[in-house]
């Protein structure tokens, strides 16, 4: 394998940190680069050209934080430039003027969300994340490791600790769940360190950035920004919490005054400063956490006195009721404290305050020129190892607690609401299901330097792979049996969720509602009479699931040998479907598995209007969905057995699902 540049290969993925006596100057001057570009955002520019002028950027070489002010400032003068290019031409000279001239981890956010959203970039496949950026997914063992064979190639290999050579790449073994420098046993570090997830929830929010609005981008306004947020974050934590049942963990704990776990990360900026860590037992009550636990606490009052109340107060003094379906919305607008959100100022942002607490982070004591701070965020705090903490999940079970009171403010759901008299189910087949564990690769070689020759050839000696172990699922099919008096488009949904808690206890309906993973939606075409429904795993690419990203050498050797075609099954906004399931074990676990059918409401704006499916995401467009209703529906509200008692068209059953040992299958590579 090999770095080669290729448009945005060489402006996002390549060379971010490959070489420190290769300071490119810069290629225009602040008045070249106001004059010569074409740029219809004067006022970014002007403002751009003052922070260079007077050195008050971001420096390179020091950690970015997305949410800490200043630097958020930044994030949106450059992505206001970038956005305002006049053609693409524009757009790519301003982003080589910007990468070499702003920080690097700035850089790369800021380009990856101005080609979500700029007209003429969509298309473009952004190299996946954790090839970028590798040591935001490794931790500075690996990382060092690799460092040392860049320098003195493949000579040493055999006295590095767990590497090998494979193919003439150097393979660096890793495995989070029995890392030894952990003072706690992370049984969860399959899940929670997988570079594919992490990098999945990374672009997640990367696609509505609380900092973009209506203003930059009209069609925001027609997105459901607020109500996707909120079903991102309830199937994480269900997904979580069945790999905690899995691993015979208890429920999560619940966010109090305590921490029991730390998290002591291992994880290094690529400036060598490691990332703050909380010991275990950590006490919230410390006289430096007063003010902004006080902060939070209040924030939250707020919101909940607002559900109790029915209606928010938006920023002109206004009622707005928030017992509707657009309540969802709204109020995950509110608790993102998002451009969208209707009143800022007051309904004001608890959970990055909980994620400086609980990160632990360091505060702000050094200034740039006075102006711009240098900080050192938390692994809460950057979207690319979020997911790793075992905080993450404690916060947002408090969060989730908002919208479930929210939820319980809303009227139930009918008889008439959940069920479709067209349409009986009478049987549910699933397939055997059997997850395992797999082998895999990431290339890292991007976080080293190039030598001489390699900056010449463009291209390195070696290249240097970090193997992981990964979750992921035999194939499975489920078929179901169906009656209908029609022939009449429908709307077919799968969910899963734990029978058990962990206590051994049966979660009662009303109570496991909030735990239901949506696995599959798909739109099918009923015909009258008996018929059966065939889905296979391998198709259960919907709004959520998908392939695992390409990387980069692919999508290069693709483009060049005419092979590459748009496969958005590989979309950046969806999780790795080889996560769909949970481990399960041995002996088999016993699963919740509930086939739903009801009927197809068209969207407002028709599916696509505006974009090309085939190659676009289609942010802003306000055409994103195929079907008009909330998502997660009916698990979107607590439903109880008396409301889906006699609902012919929901249909539960219980399933197994089967952990086989990693030794047994077939992998890419096993000593």
């Amino acid at each position: 394998m090999a770095r080669l540049v290729l448009c945005v290969l060489a402006l996002c993925a390549f060379g971010a940190y490959a070489n420190p006596t290769n300071k490119v100057e810069k290629s225009l001057s602040f008045l070249e680069f106001n004059l010569l570009l074409n740029l219809q955002n004067t006022t970014a520019v002007n403002i751009f050209v003052g922070l260079l002028e007077n050195n008050w950027q971001l420096p390179r070489g020091v950690p970015y934080a997305v949410n800490e002010p200043y630097h958020n400032f930044e994030t949106v003068t450059l992505f206001n430039i970038l956005y305002s290019a006049m053609d693409y031409q524009t757009f790519y000279n301003t982003a080589v003027f910007m990468r070499n001239n702003v920080n690097e981890g700035l850089f790369v956010y800021v380009l990856s969300v101005a080609i979500l959203y700029y007209p003429e970039t969509q298309g473009i496949v952004l190299p996946p994340i954790y090839e970028i950026l590798p040591s935001y997914f490794n931790n500075g063992e690996i990382m060092t490791t690799a460092q040392r064979i860049n320098t003195h190639g493949q000579k040493y290999v055999e006295y590095y600790p767990s590497t090998y050579v494979w193919d003439n790449n150097v393979v660096i073994r890793s495995n989070a769940t029995t890392w030894p420098y952990y003072d706690y046993n992370v049984p969860l570090g399959y899940f929670t360190h997988d570079y594919g997830l992490n990098a999945a929830y990374y672009y997640n929010n990367l696609m509505y950035p609380y900092w973009l609005g209506s203003h930059v981008v009209p069609g925001l306004a027609r997105e459901k920004c607020g109500e996707y947020w909120w079903y991102m974050h309830k199937q994480i934590l269900a997904r979580y919490y069945m790999e905690r049942l899995s691993n015979g963990l208890g429920e999560i704990p619940d966010l109090t005054s305590f921490l029991k776990e730390g998290y002591f990360s291992g994880l290094q900026y690529h400036n060598g400063i490691p990332y703050p860590s909380r010991p275990n037992n950590f006490q919230l009550d410390q006289p430096k956490f007063d003010n902004q636990i006080g902060a939070a606490l209040e924030y939250e009052r707020r919101f909940y006195e607002s559900i109790d109340k029915g209606f928010i107060v938006n920023s002109q003094g206004e009622h707005v009721n928030i017992l509707t379906n657009e309540g969802l919305n709204i109020l995950g607008n509110l608790i993102q404290s998002n451009s969208a959100s209707l009143n800022t100022h007051f309904y004001k942002d608890f959970i990055k305050l909980w994620q400086a607490i609980l990160g632990n982070s360091l505060v702000k004591t050094y200034y740039v020129n006075d102006v711009t701070p240098l900080v050192v965020p938390s692994a809460l705090e950057n979207y690319q190892t979020a997911l790793r903490d075992p905080a993450f999940y404690v916060l947002w079970k408090r969060v989730m607690k908002l919208f479930v009171s929210w939820q319980k403010q809303m009227p139930r759901y009918t008889h008439e609401d959940l069920s479709y008299s067209h349409v009986t189910i009478k049987k549910v087949d699933v397939e055997k299901l059997v997850t395992f564990f797999q082998q895999c690769h990431m290339n890292v070689t991007n976080h080293l330097w190039m030598d001489e020759d390699e900056v010449k050839q463009v291209d390195d000696h070696t290249s240097v792979l970090v193997e992981q172990a990964r979750l992921n699922h035999k194939p499975f099919s489920v078929k179901i049996h169906v009656e209908s008096d029609f022939n009449k488009p429908v709307v077919v949904k799968l969910f899963m969720a734990p029978k058990y808690d962990s206590y051994g206890k049966e979660i009662p309906l009303h109570l496991n509602t909030e735990n239901f993973l949506q696995i599959d939606e798909f739109i099918h075409v009923l015909s009258s009479g008996e018929s059966v429904i065939t889905r296979e795993s391998s198709a259960m690419h919907h709004a959520w699931w998908g392939k695992d990203s390409s990387s980069a050498f692919e999508i290069y050797r693709n483009v060049m040998e005419k092979k590459w075609k748009p496969d958005m099954t590989q979309s950046i906004d969806r999780f790795p479907a080889r996560l769909m399931l949970p481990k399960g074990r041995a002996g088999g676990m016993p699963f919740i598995f509930m086939a739903y059918i009801h009927e197809y409401r068209t969207p407002k704006v028709p599916f696509g209007t505006g974009f090309d499916p085939e190659v676009s995401l289609g942010l802003g467009s306000g055409a994103r969905y195929k079907i008009d209703e909330t998502m997660g529906f009916p698990t979107d509200r607590p439903l109880y057995e008396y409301q889906v008692k006699n609902v012919k068209n929901l249909f539960r059953q219980d399933v197994l699902i089967y952990h086989k040992h990693t030794p047994e299958i077939d992998v890419p590579h096993v000593d």
